[in-house]
């Protein structure tokens, strides 16, 4: 068991016992001593069947024989463990440089032959080049914020930018989209696309965010042997954001078909999520300390290279494409960036912060709309 399987199988309280408020509540609503027991018995009842169907779902997960292709994409440029994949070598169309966080693998951008937002771009008329982050280099504890973008992608940029015939066009995913717009402050690029990337840390709540930016001193501990933080440390952060997801998904899977094309998503999709690289201390330290802490970004003091980068440093074409539901980024943060901004387009879409790249409806309410605003805003 791996990842937000083992957070949740050693975070979440004993299953078989109701919640102190709940049984109080229970008491305080019912008439008497013989439908308060009823009626707790019914609730421990539906309770117990519930964590029974979401444990069963995870056997039935790591039972399942699927495993998802490789997709054999092609390697234009190694930068340490790095690799930049040219998803369209014969292609003669514009650019993107699309940029997946540091957190998990760039696998969501390029999930499986029929849910691939990079197959997408190509079917649309352009040239993607994906960011493969890789594991943390040798000397993981010197990877800063301003080393992944000044050693790597800015290196990436002008590599293709000298391979094409226009500047590339940024996509950024997550924290990716943070490091894509660094980057767009730092090169002449032709456009920049920012997928559920948070701007202000403290939107909707301050005090989840200040509760989170607590957590850096024992991720720095966890840290501290290879100067990277194990993925199931990281784990911890995103079950926080949302401690039940991995209850309602596992539950969810023992309603699929196990043969079908949904159960195969599905388990591409979750070992995406669970198989992500480690990542280096100071990296973790300025999202936690900086950006959830202090919200550097939206307060105007994020440095990169010693450039202020804001939602101002970059005035060229630009989309914001938000999940109304995500609760890893939520919708007010990720609008933050283009607050006043009369360059950027803003997208509501209609799901979650994976499933909008990868759900069912992600090809109707993101791919669609996004290369359509490709088209007219950066011809």
């Amino acid at each position: 068991m791996a990842g937000v399987l083992a957070v949740t199988a050693t975070v979440i309280p004993n299953q078989d016992v109701l919640p102190p408020k709940l049984a109080e509540k229970i008491k305080q609503i019912a008439p008497n001593a013989e439908t308060r027991l009823r009626l707790l018995a019914a609730v421990q009842a539906t309770t117990s069947s519930r964590w029974s169907n979401f444990w069963s779902g995870v056997e039935a997960y790591q039972q399942h024989p699927y495993k998802r292709p490789d997709r054999h994409r092609k390697i234009v440029q190694a930068l340490g463990n790095t690799r930049i994949l040219d998803i369209a070598p014969d292609s003669s169309g514009r650019p993107v440089l699309a940029i997946p966080s540091l957190v998990n693998s760039s696998d969501v951008l390029d999930l499986l032959p029929e849910q691939s937002l990079m197959d997408g771009l190509v079917e649309a008329g352009y040239r993607p080049f994906l960011v493969d982050w890789g594991n943390p280099e040798p000397d993981a504890a010197s990877w800063t914020v301003d080393r992944y973008i000044a050693d790597k992608l800015a290196i990436a940029f002008d590599d293709i930018a000298a391979r094409t015939t226009s500047p590339p066009i940024i996509l950024g995913y997550c924290m990716g989209g943070l490091l894509a717009a660094a980057l767009a402050a730092r090169r002449p690029i032709g456009g920049l696309v920012l997928l559920a990337t948070p701007w202000n840390f403290h939107a909707p709540s301050p005090d989840i965010s200040l509760k989170l930016s607590r957590m850096s001193p024992a991720f720095q501990a966890a840290a501290q042997q290879n100067g990277a933080v194990p993925v199931d440390v990281l784990q911890t952060l995103f079950f926080a954001l949302d401690p039940m997801l991995a209850v309602r998904k596992f539950r969810h899977f023992l309603d699929i078909d196990p043969q079908s094309k949904e159960a195969e998503r599905f388990i591409a999709m979750e070992d995406w999520v669970n198989g992500g690289p480690d990542l280096v201390a100071p990296v973790a330290a300025t999202v936690l300390e900086s950006w959830y802490g202090l919200n550097e970004t939206h307060q105007g003091n994020w440095r990169v290279g010693g450039e202020v980068i804001s939602n101002t440093s970059y005035t060229g074409p630009t989309m914001i494409a938000t999940p109304t539901r995500d609760r890893i980024v939520p919708h007010a943060s990720s609008r933050a960036y283009g607050e006043g901004q009369n360059h950027v387009h803003l997208l509501d879409v209609e799901g979650g912060h994976v499933g909008m790249i990868v759900g069912h409806t992600a090809q109707d309410r993101l791919w669609r709309p996004l290369f359509q605003w490709l088209n007219d805003a950066t011809p």
